[in-house]
């Protein structure tokens, strides 16, 4: 059943979904993306398979992301991988307090909510799973930041704005580094014909991960797997993947 759930994060309140298919399952939790939210046609589906296999699945918004009554509360353009990191922190500890297995926890994140998961270092995960997830943000971070006030505003190609704060801490990150210090399975799915991430970030992310570890490239999809042919697939990896390790 799912369940509409809120919890804290800094004094925010967030916004979220919880499906538990019975007391003490493994959970799942479902991160996504720079602008994207919890109630996209790809999280619900992954988390209906999650519960079909006996993996309760946990979706949320993170801080000023979200559509409606959904929007969890904070400023999008403040919301930054180490305040988002902070946000995924408290829906572990947000577990802790359900009927589900604390002991066996794992997580699926596309693009920056991939990195959130590898930057979080948590140890509280004993699987994981990154769709479509950026090695560098060179190109997104832009140059001349540097010039900006922390403060100052900059719009994405959507047309969305973020702080130069934002952008700097995305310039900064150092994947390598993290994926090096993760103790957790990694399964990296991304799409041959990723219009936003490029494929060799997949081939990155796989390279510097420790065993055990799983690339699968799927032909032909974009960045967000839109395809219901290729999100089939990718529930068909991820789910697989997590229910052999949680």
């Amino acid at each position: 059943m799912d369940t509409a759930v809120t919890f804290s994060s800094e004094n925010l309140i967030l916004r979220g979904n919880l499906n538990i298919p019975f007391e003490g399952a493994p959970c799942v939790i479902l991160s996504h993306g720079l602008e994207g939210n919890k109630d996209s046609i790809k999280w619900k589906f992954l988390a209906n398979r999650l519960y079909d296999l006996g993996l309760a699945a946990l979706r949320f918004n993170y801080r000023g992301c979200g559509e409606g009554e959904e929007k969890s509360d904070g400023d999008f353009a403040y919301s930054g991988v180490s305040r988002r990191v902070k946000d995924f922190q408290a829906a572990l500890d947000f577990l802790h307090s359900h009927p589900v297995d604390p002991s066996r926890l794992g997580a699926i994140g596309s693009s920056l909510g991939g990195t959130v998961l590898i930057a979080s270092g948590d140890k509280r995960l004993k699987a994981m799973v990154a769709l479509a997830t950026p090695y560098s943000f060179k190109t997104l971070a832009g140059e001349g930041i540097d010039e900006h006030r922390p403060d100052e505003l900059s719009s994405l190609p959507s047309g969305k704005q973020v702080t130069i704060d934002f952008l700097r801490e995305l310039k900064r990150l150092d994947m390598e580094k993290y994926v090096k210090q993760m103790k957790c399975p990694l399964l990296v799915i991304h799409g041959s014909a990723d219009e936003t991430v490029r494929v060799g970030d997949a081939h990155s992310l796989y390279d510097a991960a420790a065993e055990p570890k799983m690339l699968k490239i799927i032909n032909g999809a974009g960045h967000r797997f839109d395809d219901p042919a290729h999100l089939k697939q990718v529930a068909l990896l991820a789910c697989g993947w997590l229910k052999q390790y949680l």
